[in-house]
């Protein structure tokens, strides 16, 4: 007897599970401080949804001591990681998806300057928009993809990476113009201190 697989609606029950996957808010997040297994664990646990996208998500101690190295987020506290650490780190296992470290850890240093909760606050909603917004979209031209067609789904699959890959891109600029004009007005600030 054959085994049938639709892909389409394997796709369509994989984008409701994103859809249901929600990050903890800052609130939620461990009260008490974690030593590093503790903490690889409770991430795995809030990065599970990308075990089924990407074969680059181990999580492991020298990646997040390379992050403390790198001063991406701060080194721990009597080797534990507190709330600010673990929703920074939350975030990085996201981003890096699509970004480099050190745009990472620039976006970090500013967002993360005040308040890690507002920070973390922050990134949760516009994490929920972009998903919703996805979704739909994906959702949408899935509906028009015929049942296991790999050219319909490769289509789908290219247009979502076309879509991504312009976002990142606008959003690297970003950050690349914003080091520019930090380089303009340190160059300024050296100016000024040698009159």
């Amino acid at each position: 007897m054959a085994m049938s697989v639709n892909v389409n609606q394997i796709l369509a029950n994989w984008l409701k599970e994103l859809e249901e996957n929600q990050l903890p808010s800052y609130e939620k997040l461990p009260d008490f401080d974690l030593y590093m297994e503790q903490m690889i664990n409770y991430l795995e646990r809030q990065a599970h949804i990308l075990e089924k996208n990407s074969v680059d998500t181990q999580i492991t101690s020298s990646m997040i001591n390379n992050y403390v190295k790198a001063h991406i987020i701060k080194a721990p506290r009597s080797k534990k990681y507190t709330k600010e650490q673990i929703s920074a780190l939350i975030e990085i296992i996201y981003l890096k998806q699509v970004m480099s470290l050190p745009e990472i850890k620039q976006i970090l240093n500013i967002e993360y300057e005040n308040s890690a909760e507002e920070a973390y606050t922050k990134y949760l909603d516009l994490k929920k928009e972009a998903n919703k917004k996805a979704l739909a979209d994906t959702r949408n031209k899935l509906s028009q993809c015929e049942i296991n067609s790999e050219k319909d789904l490769t289509s789908l699959a290219l247009d979502l990476a076309t879509k991504a890959n312009a976002y990142a891109t606008i959003s690297k600029r970003i950050i690349y113009l914003l080091n520019i004009l930090n380089y303009v007005n340190d160059e300024n600030d050296n100016k000024s201190e040698e009159i």
